[in-house]
């Protein structure tokens, strides 16, 4: 049993967010049906890397979005499609969608058209920068691609070495993050649906999710007017120390955690450096000072070492792992963060899970993502569900 058993979610998106956020309700045990057009279905679906096969082809980023999925094919520039969409929308729990906006609404299946059809609708709509018309600003209109995002969100502005341009972050945040997000949105609404028997329009905007990530940021500004340089942050010193095989990393938040570090690396002078005294010169002279001085002991230890040591002195800090290292990671491994997926296309692939572990339901099925069209006998079967007014009523 899982959480989400019987609830169903209908998935009109592609390439990241809205894919992501489906197949976190997916994992959770909703049964998520992808919509997509039948020519070419979602653009990641020929992305690299590609294996094929003689039958067919799948996409590891296709797959990594896309997990435990139906697909159906639907035209919506065709009228009967576009009912067979609607008539299916009345029978689903949730749609998530993030087409540019306005999209769905010129073809006639936006949210109020489709919430007088299914009062208990939730609608999740993922879009760069917010879709409620109560909630409009200036970017409304724009189209939004992860790095920019990153970009206007203000991830760049503090990512990057201090003297180079503006660097994004791992590629796909915003949309992921995003998505989680979107999850949290639908998970809410669905128990508040509980309550009040009626569903909600879900407004995730991309721009909100990242520039809420930015909290620390903002409340700098807010406090003390300073713009931060790019790889340093005044009020927290942090970075990286050599190691025999590769980096440690760590952060120095309080006066505490700095004597701790000079007590683990056996340098308690470095407490009376009069460049040291407080955090924010620590912060500015982490590079120049701290780190030369640590790295005469750091660099003829290895990482475990260090990070073992450092932990037994109280303070946290974490081995700069390489992704190789992170996929064989065996802490990971006894977490089941991974799944074996067996494609008939790709073969046997490893792919890191949702993190959301419980210990009375089951975790994520270990189910390919979908071919495209695979599951469009559905459609006839949901139909015969329907009320035969209402189907006669909807194709007028």
């Amino acid at each position: 049993m899982r959480t989400l058993d019987g609830i169903r979610v209908l998935e009109i998106g592609q390439y990241i967010a809205a894919p992501y956020c489906a197949m976190m309700l997916a994992d959770l045990g909703a049964e998520v049906i992808k919509v997509e057009k039948p020519a070419g279905g979602d653009p990641r679906r020929n992305y690299d890397p590609l294996r094929r096969s003689e039958t067919g082809s799948m996409s590891g980023g296709f797959l990594s979005y896309n997990r435990n999925k139906k697909s159906v094919t639907l035209d919506l520039s065709d009228p009967g499609d576009r009912r067979r969409y609607r008539a299916l929308a009345a029978t689903a729990d949730v749609i998530v969608e993030n087409l540019r906006p306005g999209a769905v609404d010129r073809l006639g299946l936006g949210y109020e058209t489709l919430k007088s059809d299914n009062e208990r609708l939730i609608y999740c709509a993922i879009s760069g920068y917010g879709r409620l018309p109560s909630h409009r600003g200036p970017y409304s209109q724009r189209p939004a691609f992860d790095t920019a995002i990153q970009a206007i969100g203000g991830l760049m502005a503090v990512t990057g070495e201090p003297d180079g341009p503006p660097l994004p972050t791992v590629t796909g945040f915003a949309d992921v993050f995003t998505a989680i997000l979107a999850t949290v949105g639908v998970l809410s609404a669905l128990q508040g649906r509980e309550r009040s028997g009626v569903g909600t329009f879900v407004d995730q905007s991309m721009y909100d999710a990242v520039a809420s990530l930015l909290e620390r940021e903002l409340m700098l500004w807010d406090f003390t007017k300073e713009h931060r340089r790019r790889g340093v942050d005044r009020y927290a010193p942090l970075g990286a120390l050599r190691a025999q095989d590769g980096y440690v990393a760590l952060i120095l938040p309080t006066q505490e955690m700095w004597r701790r570090l000079c007590v683990a690396i056996e340098r308690p002078d470095l407490l009376a450096d009069p460049h040291l005294h407080t955090v924010v010169q620590r912060a500015e002279n982490f590079a120049s000072r701290i780190r030369p001085e640590a790295e005469k002991w750091t660099a003829a230890r290895t990482r475990r070492e260090i990070v073992e040591h450092f932990a037994a002195h109280g303070l946290p800090a974490g081995e700069c792992q390489t992704i190789d290292e992170l996929y064989q990671c065996a802490h990971l491994a006894a977490r089941r963060m991974f799944l074996d997926i067996d494609d008939p296309h790709a073969g046997l692939r490893r792919m890191i899970r949702t993190p959301i572990l419980t210990d009375v339901y089951e975790g994520p099925r270990a189910d390919s993502a979908p071919q495209l069209g695979a599951d469009n006998y559905l459609l006839d079967d949901i139909l015969d569900t329907l009320p035969g007014q209402f189907v006669q009523d909807l194709c007028g």
